[in-house]
This record gives C-alpha cells, sequence and structure tokens, in this order.
C-alpha cells in the first residue's frame, strides 16, 4: 500500500471519509447541504489537507467558524467527534499506509480535541 502522494490520493481519501460520514445515521445530517455548499465543503477539505500535506498554500480560511456553525445547529459531541476520527482513521488506514498518511491522522486527531474542547466537550 502506497503513501499519499499528490492532490488526487488526498481527493480519493476524502471522498471515501465522507462516503462512510453519509452511510452513519448520527453524522450524516451535520453534513446535509445543498449540493453547491457541498462541493465548495469539499473542495475545502481538499485544499486544507494539501495545504498541511504539500505546503501548496491551496487553503486560505478558518476553519473553526464552520464547525461552530454546525455546533449550533446540530450539536457536535464528543461521541460524534469520536465517530468523525474513527471514520478518518479506517478511510486512511484502508487506502494509504505510510508517514503522510500517520501525520492526516495525528492531525485529525488534534484537530479533533481541540474543536471539541471549544465546543464544550459534550456526550
Amino acid at each position: 500500500m502506497n503513501d499519499i502522494q499528490n492532490r488526487e490520493d488526498i481527493e480519493n481519501l476524502v471522498k471515501s471519509f465522507y462516503d462512510r460520514v453519509h452511510a452513519d445515521a448520527d453524522l450524516a445530517p451535520v453534513f446535509e447541504m445543498p449540493e453547491t455548499e457541498w462541493n465548495r465543503h469539499l473542495t475545502r477539505v481538499v485544499n486544507f489537507w494539501e495545504n498541511w500535506l504539500f505546503q501548496t498554500g491551496s487553503y486560505d480560511g478558518g476553519m473553526m467558524w464552520v464547525h461552530m456553525d454546525a455546533h449550533r445547529k446540530h450539536g457536535l459531541t464528543t461521541g460524534r467527534f469520536e465517530k468523525w476520527l474513527a471514520l478518518w482513521f479506517i478511510s486512511t488506514d484502508t487506502l494509504f499506509a505510510g508517514p503522510r498518511a500517520e501525520f492526516v491522522k495525528k492531525k485529525a486527531l488534534e484537530i479533533g480535541h481541540i474543536m471539541n474542547a471549544k465546543m464544550g466537550g459534550s456526550k
């Protein structure tokens, strides 16, 4: 199994992850949005990871306000963050192995902990 090499790999990872999210009855409602908004979201997520992995400068926004809005609408509980992380890890491990794959899992864990703490860390 190869490591994450390029933007196409990131796109495949993000698609795999969100396919799993949309199949999860608890997480799917958080990500229900109009198609144009969804496409923007996917592009931003891919840009975010591409920037972290390859320093492309393709991501130019903060993510916290989007997640705070989702928290207000849907309640991003600790349980939901744990599921989100589990699905990210499964998606990553299913497709990739190597330092970049480990990095995106570690970074997602850090981000998840920070967001959960900022949103109150409720079950």
